[in-house]
């Protein structure tokens, strides 16, 4: 048992949306957090509601949608208290450092263990607020009586304005990666994808999934799309890419992929990609449209078992459960849905830097960088795109150091190019026997 999260999709809020939200009060959720037993857990909900702004601003800054995340993030912190049965009155420093330990075995990345963190201190210093007779927290150096827990207040920039967030000693040795980018290397790449082959969030394995899975993992590659605007490409926009498939000669691309974030948020981009990846995908699209030929909707990504389309919030959390299920969650740890759009950023820089450099040299690298990405993704600070850039050129140094160039390549072709490479090792090394390894090359070579 656990404490949970319950979702109101559309109660009667009318008495806390401002009068500058009155349309958005049917798209309004209230998210309520019971405990173990079912009760109303009053503190955690008190926290949320303050969070979300309370009844003068509700639904402003932060959006109800916010809030809603919010819940289940601090659900999570509510759930390790009642399940080492701690008070919230007795929350202290250690108890804090047992938490990043159970959020460790949770297999999450360093990043997502600091958010988490974060919020459970925000409900700490609320808490203290409410009932300060506890003594629960306190950000001063010297405090005059004794507290439970001891955070500090630090400060960062967001544009012109220096925004407070709150610090605790258990974070100390925890890398914050949010601001750089995470590119997913090719030998990565292939356990990500073997990854659902021996999951156990899939005890009983199809093709379905398979085939589910390995179209998720291309088109988050080949378009850089977040997760939110993937889940919005549709089966028909992949067919019109994949029109003239038998012409060597032909273009194939992906039009009107939605732009969700950003400053650029509302618009469309449209991406060129290889048909190699989009058979894939329409491999994919093949099996959706024969096991549910009555399907009214057109998405690409759909339960197994009722062909309904799967939500967004599933996809998010889908790879980590399967990748945590795996012999490679130890491996995959630093890797998240998002990291295939800096593999894909940073691939197109890649190819933008050789392009250039065969017309001779250019004295700005990251403005090369710059018009690339705007170009495609019509994203990234120039803070960010440096980084990208040494990404982007340590990659060409070595593609050229070893004399090919697999980055201009598909990326289905270059990972069973790789897997091949890999049957032929193993052979030499006499880790797998002759007739193995020709019936892995030979099954590699069927996909192709």
């Amino acid at each position: 048992m656990m404490s949970t999260v319950e979702i109101a999709r559309q109660p009667d809020l009318s008495f806390l949306i401002t009068s500058k939200r009155k349309n958005e009060i049917d798209v309004c959720s209230l998210p309520l957090i019971l405990k173990q037993d079912g009760k109303f857990d009053w503190d955690a909900n008190s926290y949320l509601t303050n969070y979300g702004g309370g009844p003068k601003i509700f639904n402003i800054k932060p959006l109800a949608t916010t809030v809603e995340k919010k819940a289940y993030n601090l659900n999570l912190f509510c759930t390790f208290l009642e399940g080492y049965q701690i008070e919230l009155s007795e929350i202290n420093d250690s108890i804090l450092y047992r938490y990043v330990e159970y959020l460790k075995e949770r297999r999450i990345t360093d990043a997502t263990i600091i958010s988490h963190v974060r919020t459970a201190l925000g409900y700490i210093a609320h808490l203290t607020q409410m009932h300060p007779a506890w003594n629960l927290s306190t950000n001063e150096e010297k405090p005059v009586h004794k507290y439970g827990v001891h955070y500090t207040t630090k400060t960062y920039k967001s544009g012109r304005i220096n925004k407070d967030y709150l610090y605790h000693r258990c974070l100390d040795g925890l890398i914050h990666i949010t601001t750089e980018a995470e590119f997913i290397h090719d030998h990565e790449y292939i356990k990500w994808l073997d990854a659902i082959n021996c999951s156990t969030y899939h005890p009983t394995l199809n093709n379905f999934l398979v085939t589910r899975w390995q179209a998720l993992a291309t088109l988050l590659e080949i378009t850089g799309s977040r997760i939110s605007e993937a889940h919005q490409i549709t089966r028909t926009m992949i067919k019109k890419a994949s029109k003239s498939m038998m012409s060597s000669s032909a273009t194939h691309i992906i039009r009107n992929i939605a732009i969700r974030k950003g400053k650029y948020k509302g618009k469309v981009r449209q991406v060129q990609v290889a048909k190699e990846d989009l058979q894939i995908i329409l491999c994919h699209i093949n099996m959706v449209e024969k096991k549910f030929p009555n399907t009214k909707h057109d998405a690409i990504f759909v339960d197994v078992n009722t062909g309904a389309q799967l939500k967004s919030s599933y996809l998010k959390n889908y790879a980590k459960k399967v990748i945590n299920g795996s012999p490679y969650s130890i491996d995959l740890r630093h890797v998240t849905n998002h990291s295939f759009r800096h593999r894909f950023i940073t691939l197109y820089v890649a190819k933008a830097i050789r392009k250039m450099s065969k017309y001779g040299s250019f004295s700005n690298i990251l403005t090369v960088a710059e018009n690339a990405c705007r170009k495609i993704t019509m994203h990234a600070s120039n803070s960010t795109l440096s980084h990208y850039v040494h990404l982007a050129t340590d990659l060409n140094y070595h593609e050229e150091f070893e004399g090919r160039e697999l980055s201009s390549v598909s990326t289905q072709f270059r990972i069973r190019l790789r897997k091949m490479m890999k049957i032929s090792e193993q052979y030499r090394l006499k880790e797998i026997s002759e007739s193995e390894a020709l019936n892995s090359i030979i099954s590699t070579l069927d996909e192709f």
